[in-house]
């Protein structure tokens, strides 16, 4: 059974007279400008933030707390018209702002009543910046349905995503996913995997240790690794954009590369497979081994060897 608390439960805790103590753990902030919230986590725990609209900037704190700040830009409408859940379990914490009755906040984001579109009307034009200090080594889960999002921690994992918004994720000592609907996404300073994905933008990846993947719908993709470890598969690919890929000088791997119009290029000898076109490349660099696999619908392809 999934636990989740909203505006609704909100309006039926009142009528049934439940104290405002437990009321203050349901729903908070609506008639506040500025809400702030103070969490404690345990070392590796879990924490998941979340709203429906607004700029999310997540940074790393001191100690084991979880510092929780949101600010509302009424423009037309009202204060009452955004409210915060948090939800406290063994393993974490988690923080939604949530915008509609119908919104249901739980561990694994905001969820909306099936079948139900969300339209507030031209009446209500609202802004919301969130931000937040975690500690070092927690595990993150964020999203904003239409902002951007960054986060810039040394944190055990994130998981980092927008609806329409730029994603920035640096310094993450383990894996990465990140991922924008329609926005721009860059990863940087990662230890761990890294999965990026952008529906209509560019992605951009500077980590210290792979397996990478990356995709996007409408934009560039330029990935530079560091090192490589274990023998996981790199794939990336995109709609309408070029690839460019910067891997260690004793980089192996088998390729398949193509492009519906553009050149494949690389720094590596390879041993080709197969017929040798301008925009189809298939062959083995060095002992191959791992499988990099590169698609393009109209962009350059090239494989560099790192400096």
């Amino acid at each position: 059974m999934r636990r989740t608390l909203s505006v609704s439960t909100f309006a039926a805790a009142l009528l049934a007279g439940t104290p405002a103590t437990l009321l203050a753990q349901q729903l908070q902030g609506q008639s506040e400008r500025t809400f702030s919230a103070t969490e404690r986590v345990a070392s590796g725990g879990a924490v998941n933030i979340y709203a429906s609209i607004g700029d999310i900037t997540i940074t790393e704190g001191t100690g084991n707390t979880v510092e929780f700040r949101a600010e509302k830009d009424v423009r037309r409408g009202k204060l009452e018209d955004i409210g915060f859940v948090v939800l406290r379990g063994s393993d974490g914490v988690t923080i939604c702002a949530v915008m509609s009755e119908s919104d249901e906040c739980d561990t694994d984001g905001i969820h909306r009543e099936t079948g139900k579109r969300w339209n507030w009307g031209r009446d209500r034009s609202i802004k919301l910046a969130i931000t937040v200090t975690l500690p070092r080594g927690t595990r993150l889960r964020t999203s904003s349905g239409n902002g951007d999002v960054a986060v810039t921690a040394a944190l055990a994992e994130a998981r980092v995503t927008s609806g329409n918004g730029r994603v920035k994720v640096t310094g993450v000592n383990g894996r990465v996913e990140a991922s924008s609907g329609n926005g721009e996404v860059s990863v940087d300073g990662a230890s761990g995997p890294v999965r990026a994905r952008s529906g209509n933008g560019d992605v951009t990846i500077g980590t210290v240790n792979g397996p990478v993947n990356a995709s996007s719908g409408n934009g560039d993709i330029r990935v530079s690794m560091d090192r490589l470890t274990g023998n996981d598969d790199l794939e990336f690919s995109s709609g309408n954009g070029r690839i460019e890929v910067v891997v260690p000088s004793d980089f192996s791997a088998e390729v398949e590369a193509n492009s519906g119009n553009g050149r494949v290029s690389t720094d590596f000898p390879i041993t080709i497979k197969g017929r040798l076109t301008p925009s189809r490349l298939r062959g083995t660099i060095g002992n191959g081994g791992r499988l990099l696999r590169m698609h393009t619908g109209n962009g350059e392809m090239e494989i560099r060897k790192k400096a």
